[in-house]
């Protein structure tokens, strides 16, 4: 399964299964999770990272909001952009935690691994993120074009600020991360996921078609109609986590409410979260 994954925040993912296959900022790389699994920290990115899956596979997948990767023993995180670190950043260690082990039924793997989670996250007593990094990223959702002074402004900060803030904890700066943002959104319309009139909206962000073409290739080495048109498994899930967010963050979706690209039909039976 050839394809790639993007995302804006480091992403822990706990592998069971076939070989991966992962072209970083630090060169092409292969990884063999095995029956045992394999832990592997996935940096943000600033491009589709591009990923090749070998044969069948079982992942647990913990993304991280903005800032809470602060104070685990990860390398600034300008340097893990593109990157991949070979380990469960809780842990330092490649061997995932027991908890992670897949289950054979579904509700039973999910509540495991989130109580592995959070015996995790006590163990280390990461302090709550600064609201500086949510309030932005509820801006890129929201207003991908808007202005970065206006946005200093109404938070009572100086733009050097906010451009040494979002630089130091999102690894890019708050110009880049807009930027990036519009084509998440642009790229999601094109995947059909969100709402059937918002790929008009996104559109309007890009001054022609030839501008919009670019974009897509900066970011994700292919046209809109590649994107449109030809299958994404990988990035796809990735995408749906993000727009799922961007909807909840945005008050358009709740945690429970049936995402709108999905067909009901072929939904898992819900699963019932633990609170946390």
């Amino acid at each position: 399964m050839a394809c790639g994954t993007f995302s804006e925040h480091p992403v822990l993912r706990i592998i069971f299964g076939g070989s991966w296959s992962a072209k970083t900022a630090d060169g092409s790389f292969v990884y063999e999770p095995g029956d045992d699994g394999l832990a592997l920290y996935f940096g943000p990115c600033t491009k589709m990272m591009p990923l090749i899956a070998h044969g069948s596979f079982r992942v647990v997948t913990i993304n991280f909001t903005p800032g809470g990767v602060l104070g685990l023993d990860l390398p600034q995180q300008e340097k893990t952009v593109d990157r991949i670190i070979g380990s469960d950043p809780f842990t330092a260690s490649p061997d995932p935690l027991p908890g992670y082990d897949p289950q054979p039924e579904a509700d039973d793997w999910l509540h495991a691994a989130e109580s592995q989670l959070l015996d995790a996250l006590h163990a280390v007593g990461l302090e709550e993120p600064h609201p500086l990094l949510g309030k932005f990223e509820r801006f890129c959702f929201a207003d991908p074009g808007g202005s970065l002074d206006s946005f200093a402004d109404r938070h009572a900060i100086t733009r050097r600020t906010l451009e040494r803030t979002i630089k130091r904890d999102w690894g890019v700066t708050p110009k880049f991360a807009l930027r990036r943002a519009r084509a998440l959104d642009m790229a999601a319309a094109l995947l059909d996921l969100g709402d059937e009139d918002e790929e008009s909206a996104m559109r309007l962000r890009y001054y022609d078609e030839s501008h919009l073409i670019r974009e897509m290739r900066q970011f994700f080495d292919a046209t809109p109609g590649m994107l449109r048109n030809e299958p994404h498994p990988l990035l796809t899930i990735t995408m749906e986590i993000r727009q799922s967010r961007r909807m909840e963050a945005l008050a358009q979706l709740g945690d429970d409410d049936p995402r709108p690209w999905r067909d009901p039909k072929t939904e898992p039976a819900s699963v019932n979260r633990t609170e946390s």
